[in-house]
């Protein structure tokens, strides 16, 4: 229900708790633990970059493995990254970044070569494809 039916209402914790039997209170209760525990990052919209007015890149890189955490926590700081995770392979790091101009996304890219003396790899967007994914989530 949180990933596909959450509902935009002043309680929506309550109207969750309502439909699986549960207090709004608890429900609430539930969903901050299964944060806490790192289960869920956030609760949000998702929002089309393009139809707000912003740009987004998909970005690769290929950290040494003894500076990945550093770099990953440099780029996590940003908070126009949306997505940041380690991969196996050659380009190790991917992370999405959107921000208002392509200028702007250029700078911080640049600066991320330079202070960790890395290439980073733009992949622009050719053609969207939206996947519906669903993930399980431990009570």
């Amino acid at each position: 229900m949180l990933q596909e039916e959450f509902p935009l209402t002043e309680r929506p914790f309550d109207e969750i708790g309502e439909k699986i039997g549960l207090s709004g209170e608890e429900t609430r209760l539930r969903v901050t633990r299964l944060k806490e525990r790192g289960y869920i990052r956030r609760i949000g919209p998702v929002l089309d970059p393009k139809k707000a007015g912003y740009v987004s890149l998909l970005c690769g890189a290929a950290v040494p493995a003894g500076r990945l955490e550093e770099v990953a926590r440099a780029v996590t700081a940003e908070s126009s990254v949306t997505h940041n995770y380690e991969r196996e392979g050659d380009l190790n790091l991917w992370f999405t970044v959107t921000m208002k101009k392509n200028e702007d996304i250029e700078r911080f890219l640049k600066t991320l070569e330079e202070t960790f003396s890395i290439r980073i790899y733009r992949f622009p967007e050719k053609r969207t494809f939206k996947i519906k994914t669903r993930f399980s989530i431990p009570e």
